[in-house]
């Protein structure tokens, strides 16, 4: 998300939406060489049980636990990958070891079972050539036949309390273990070195943020390795700031220029993509619900200043927090809000909040939102929240792509931010999301579009970190051999900058942290007039928008500009995807289930 309201030359090409608002915290980050993760998918089946074990006592008796189970040489340690960035000059200036004393909160992972199978089965249902199309798994199927082993989750939490460290929260699909402790603890259970970096503030004119890296590699014991992909996060402890109540009063006024150039709310975004004629007939998304990924808190007065200004009557989001209670707002979290509440503004929303922006946080709240989705009614997920692919270690990528496959598998419609610096993101870089990437908009003095094209920063590109579906062969093999990203578009750049309002103030900004929202309220109406018309949701829609004609047709197709890296042309290219959504086009074109 870029601060910005004259020209696209103004933004940070090196950062990424969550980087670049002024009260966030940041993200750590590593380059893609500094992690590598083995490509295993077996899966231990060996038993564990909570009978006491008869063994004579050893230097790795545990006391009566699952672990007495585990023969004396798994336990000898083995390397393991790791998602800790290391010093790197300029970027991560190192401070030396840090305090053992000081406390940190970090994740260890659990691999998916069967997870070909998974792949297998979400190709299948989101393919509308065969007869199993949107039929998709329910959360208990998922659970059962795809979430890791009851007994291995259970015996890595056993484990780390061995180990003296602290299990604060349990993933609901069983995928990620969050826990705490002292940094001289997770030294010696890891065989490791904290240090603390300096790192570079991806906000221009930022003072540089304290974070954890190390210089060492990690391990594990075997019988952990066996079961686990590796420690995922490691971050410096959560603020335990009291966030403040909220101040200041509701206000129905929008800002005096509104309308000046290409600035942009509501009507004019509704219009630019032909929300208003869905409107028209009556759809503003009710009977749907979507759901918001973001780390930090909300303010609900300047939330609804925003509506109301519009004209929008609407309820305050449900807030579930997921980690650690948030200790501050972001504007991040603030414009994410407003605008997928802008867009379908009789849908209900919830707010998968987690306590900051970062891995830590972000991880776990992204898997835990894409579980719990199906049960809070959630059919379509937003996330603003983009890491630049090539600054995140190997592990957070492939965690991060794990959620979106059991997104999909689950029909969940999930968009991502493509990033703001021209290059690839993460979530948006799994075959598994929908990256939406930016344009820039030009309208006339009525509001009305007269020309639309691609914004120089669009996230955009072949990723680092995954194979090229088969559904996105025969339109993007020509630009590389791997996934390519964006898939669809919408207005981005801060040369046709979003009104948002934050800190009891009316502000401009840009970015793709905007066409990701705005994509998912559109969806939100779109499903509510599907199903008005007897139609099925959505569900996982990338296949779909590769492989069928009519949906790609309904697009809005930008033809003009381009990134350092890629143009735009006729029909599918990188900065852009299919090109921007006709609504009501779109809604009709999506096939129906068998």
């Amino acid at each position: 998300m870029t601060d910005d309201t004259t020209t696209e030359d103004d933004t940070t090409t090196d950062t990424t939406e969550e980087e670049t608002t002024e009260e966030e915290s940041t993200e750590e980050t590593t380059t893609e060489e500094e992690s590598t993760e083995e490509t295993t998918e077996e899966e231990s089946t060996e038993e564990t049980t909570e009978e006491e074990s008869t063994e004579e006592t050893t230097e790795t008796d545990t006391g009566g636990n699952p672990l007495d189970e585990i023969p004396e040489e798994e336990w000898e340690p083995v390397p393991n990958p790791d998602g800790v960035p290391s010093p790197l000059p300029g970027v991560y200036d190192d401070l030396g070891a840090a305090d053992p004393n000081d406390s940190f909160r970090a994740l260890i992972g659990l691999y998916l079972r069967d997870r070909e199978e998974l792949v297998d089965f979400t190709l299948e249902v989101s393919d509308p050539s065969s007869d199993l199309y949107g039929q998709y798994m329910s959360v208990d199927e998922l659970l059962d036949n795809h979430a890791p082993l009851e007994d291995d989750f259970e015996l890595l939490q056993a484990w780390l309390e061995f180990e003296g460290l602290e299990v604060s929260y349990l993933a609901t699909n069983r995928m990620l273990i969050h826990f705490k402790g002292l940094v001289g603890q997770f030294n010696e259970a890891f065989d490791t070195q904290l240090h603390v970096c300096m790192r570079k503030n991806p906000q221009a004119g930022g003072d540089p943020i304290p974070v954890y890296c190390t210089t060492d590699s990690f391990t594990l014991p075997a019988f952990v390795a066996d079961r686990s992909p590796g420690i995922v996060t490691a971050d410096l402890p959560a603020d335990d700031t009291v966030l403040p109540n909220e101040i200041g009063e509701i206000q129905s006024i929008p800002p005096n220029t509104a309308n000046n150039g290409s600035r942009l709310h509501p009507d004019r975004v509704a219009r630019a993509y032909n929300l208003d004629e869905l409107y028209d007939l009556g759809y503003d998304g009710s009977g749907q619900t979507v759901g918001v990924i973001m780390g930090a808190a909300t303010h609900g007065k300047w939330a609804q200043t925003f509506w109301q200004s519009w004209g929008i009557v609407r309820e305050n989001p449900i807030t579930f927090n997921l980690d650690d209670p948030p200790s501050t707002r972001f504007v991040e979290s603030q414009l994410d809000t407003e605008w997928t509440g802008a867009m379908a503004p009789g849908a209900a929303m919830i707010q998968y909040a987690c306590h900051d922006a970062k891995n830590t946080s972000m991880v776990f709240c992204t898997n835990e939102a894409v579980t719990r989705a199906p049960g809070d009614g959630v059919s379509i997920l937003t996330d603003s929240f983009a890491h630049r692919e090539d600054s995140e270690p190997l592990v957070v990528r492939n965690q991060y792509n794990d959620s979106g496959l059991i997104a999909a598998a689950l029909g969940i419609t999930f968009f991502s931010a493509s990033g703001d610096s021209a290059r690839t993101d993460t979530p948006s870089s799994s075959p598994w999301v929908t990256a939406v990437g930016g344009t820039r908009v030009i309208l006339n003095g009525q509001g009305n579009v007269t020309n639309e094209i691609a914004w120089d920063e669009s996230g955009s590109g072949e990723t680092l970190s995954f194979d090229m579906p088969p559904w996105q062969v025969d339109a993007a093999s020509q630009f590389g051999s791997n996934r390519m990203v964006a898939d669809v578009a919408a207005a981005a750049s801060p040369a046709s900058p979003f009104w948002v309002y934050y800190n009891s103030q009316w502000s401009l900004y840009g970015g793709t942290s905007f066409s990701s929202p705005v994509w998912a309220g559109l969806a939100a109406v779109v499903n509510e007039y599907r199903a008005d018309n007897g139609m099925a949701p959505l569900g996982y829609i990338n296949q779909m928008l590769y492989t069928t004609p009519a949906v790609q047709a309904s697009f809005r197709d930008i033809t003009q500009g381009a990134t350092d890296l890629f143009s735009c042309g006729p029909g599918y290219d990188v900065p852009t995807g299919w090109g921007v959504p006709d609504a009501k086009a779109f809604a009709d074109a999506v096939p129906d289930t068998p």
